[in-house]
């Protein structure tokens, strides 16, 4: 069969730009050097205007970081206008907290140093994960503006970011470890923190979102699933009273039935949540 096709442009293709080094930090017990890297998922070139920007976060109670795992089921919000950077973290074998904020900042400020480059509108920025990654996205936007979580080079760019997205993400270290129906992860949380969350409260307190939530916190939206027994739903509750009680818009959806890292959270009517919300407060375009 021979037959020509008049094909229209219905959808952007999609670069997937991989192993892109933004930060250099101590390796090996600080004897050696290791390159920390993020995979950026953006639009062809041209189009018309800068577009916002989606960091996300995977992931693995903090022992384990694979940042491109997840990349599949996030094309859909490249496919919608956004740009999705993924970005890897130190594990708590690495180095002990708050090495993962000081790196999930860095990678915030080198995409920025480089919008033109990725295209990205440095002043719309969400920052959203899952489970650690959760907890990460949580502790990257209640903290705008503390800079003694900014360390590194970029320096002249800002971390802030607008809008928070935590799915199923740690709150209070050690309310998860006593209230997780399991005590199977609760070694993860001594890894993190360098110390147990029972003998450490200013340990705690430093990796814990409600230390930091003010009135200026920015918008959240939080997924978590009712049959978690890993982190506790109630802990995503209390976060969203917090916020709520300071004035802070948010929204905190229950999927029924999910569990930790759920396939549920994969599906559509969670894209469109989140696509929603986005454009709410980005608005469409730049």
């Amino acid at each position: 069969m021979k037959k020509v096709l008049h094909i229209s442009k219905s959808r952007p293709g999609i670069w997937q730009d991989t192993n892109v080094t933004y930060a250099q930090v101590p390796g090996w017990l600080g004897h050696t050097t290791m390159d920390l890297k993020l995979t950026v998922l953006r639009q062809f070139e041209g189009q018309p205007q800068p577009l916002p920007v989606i960091f996300w976060f995977g992931g693995g109670g903090w022992m384990t970081v694979d940042h491109n795992v997840h990349l599949p089921n996030l094309v859909d919000l490249v496919r919608a206008g956004f740009v999705v950077v993924s970005v890897e973290y130190r594990n708590s074998n690495q180095a002990q907290w708050p090495a993962q904020l000081i790196d999930a900042k860095a990678a915030i400020r080198y995409i920025k140093s480089n919008a033109d480059k990725y295209q990205i509108n440095p002043k719309k920025v969400a920052v959203m994960g899952e489970s650690a990654g959760g907890h990460l996205a949580s502790m990257v936007a209640v903290t705008n503006g503390q800079k003694q979580f900014d360390v590194g080079n970029y320096l002249d760019y800002t971390s802030d970011v607008q809008l928070a997205i935590p799915w199923y993400g740690v709150v209070n270290p050690l309310s998860a470890k006593q209230n997780s129906a399991s005590s199977d992860f609760d070694f993860v949380y001594r890894n993190l923190l360098g110390g147990e969350p029972e003998d450490n409260p200013e340990l705690v307190s430093q990796a814990d979102p409600h230390t930091f939530i003010t009135d200026t916190t920015v918008p959240f939206l939080l997924f978590h699933g009712t049959e978690d027994e890993v982190v506790p739903v109630d802990d995503s509750r209390e976060l969203y009273d917090d916020l709520i009680s300071h004035g802070v818009d948010a929204d905190l959806y229950e999927l029924q039935g999910a569990e930790h890292m759920d396939e549920l959270f994969m599906q559509p009517e969670i894209t469109k949540l989140i696509i929603d919300f986005l454009t709410t407060h980005f608005g469409n375009g730049a």
